[in-house]
C-alpha cells in the first residue's frame, strides 16, 4: 500500500504546475533554437543560389573574354581592333566619316496645304 501512495505522491509531483512550467520553458528554448536554425538555413540556400547565379554569370563572361582573346589573337582580330580605336587606315585606303544630322532638324518637307474644295469634301465624307 505505501508503494502505492509513493507513486501516487511522485505522480502527483511529476504533474505539478513547476514540473510543467520547467518543461514548458525547455519548450520554449528548443522552439527558439529550432527557429533559429531554420532562419539560416534559408539565408544560407538563398546566399548559395545567389552564388550559383554570380559563378554561371561569371562562367559566361569568361567564355566572352576568351573568345575575344582568340579574335584579338589572329590577324584580321588585330587589325580591326587598331582600326577601331586609332582611327587608321592602310596605304591606298581612305576613311570616311559619317555624321548623324543634328537632333531637331528634319529633311522632310513639309506637307502641302489642303486646299479649300478639299475640305469641303472631307467634311462631307
Amino acid at each position: 500500500m505505501r508503494d502505492f501512495q509513493e507513486k501516487k505522491k511522485i505522480r502527483k509531483a511529476m504533474y505539478g504546475t513547476p514540473v510543467l512550467v520547467a518543461l514548458m520553458v525547455v519548450l520554449l528554448v528548443f522552439i527558439k533554437g529550432t527557429w533559429g536554425l531554420s532562419q539560416k538555413y534559408f539565408e544560407a540556400r538563398a546566399k548559395t543560389d545567389e552564388a550559383r547565379a554570380e559563378l554561371l554569370k561569371l562562367k559566361n563572361q569568361k567564355t566572352g573574354l576568351e573568345e575575344r582573346v582568340a579574335f584579338l589573337e589572329t590577324e584580321r582580330g588585330k587589325e580591326e581592333e587598331i582600326r577601331g580605336k586609332f582611327m587608321v587606315a592602310k596605304e591606298g585606303e581612305g576613311v570616311i566619316m559619317i555624321v548623324d544630322p543634328k537632333p531637331g532638324t528634319t529633311t522632310e518637307a513639309p506637307a502641302p496645304k489642303p486646299k479649300m474644295w478639299d475640305k469641303i469634301l472631307n467634311f462631307f465624307r
